[in-house]
């Protein structure tokens, strides 16, 4: 994967905490694995960002603002790229009038989905997929060798 798809594939999975079941603003607690997923195909990808919308719009005004993309600098979703994930939805505000519509994200949603679709057919599969971060590593720490046991003197 490129950096660039592997940029899109960490916002995909913290766009993947907020596109599950459950309130405004709160990330699911779990669920189906597909769930948690991108979209398969194309053609989900407006019900999907449908789902993520309906989780940002906080005070349910018909629009994304500012304020309510807060929700991504923090907790689990600023942990899986959330930073980069609020600028990719911020750049989905094609008016620029500080207010991302349904249309506007579903939209940016779509554009986002045909980058990580390396090959064009409309359908997220093998090395399109994102993968999840490895975890982190702690560094194996060298333990000292014991001192050989001394031989007893048989004098």
């Amino acid at each position: 994967m490129t950096h660039h798809a592997t940029a899109v594939a960490a916002s995909i999975g913290a766009l993947c905490l907020l596109a599950g079941p459950g309130s405004a603003q709160t990330p699911p607690e779990g669920g189906p694995a597909r769930s948690m997923g991108p979209p398969p195909a194309l053609a989900d990808v407006p019900a999907w960002a449908g789902r993520i919308f309906d989780r940002l719009d906080a005070n349910q005004d018909d629009a994304v603002t500012g304020d309510e993309l807060a929700v991504l600098s923090s907790g689990p979703a600023a942990a899986m790229g959330g930073g980069r994930l609020r600028r990719m939805i911020s750049q989905s505000d094609a008016s620029n009038d500080g207010r991302i519509s349904r249309e506007e994200l579903i939209a940016g949603a779509e554009r986002m989905f045909r980058r990580m679709d390396t090959n064009g057919d409309g359908v997220l599969s093998g090395d399109e997929l994102p993968r999840p971060a490895a975890p982190a590593r702690v560094p194996a720490i060298p333990m000292p060798q014991p001192e050989p046991m001394p031989f007893p003197d048989m004098d």
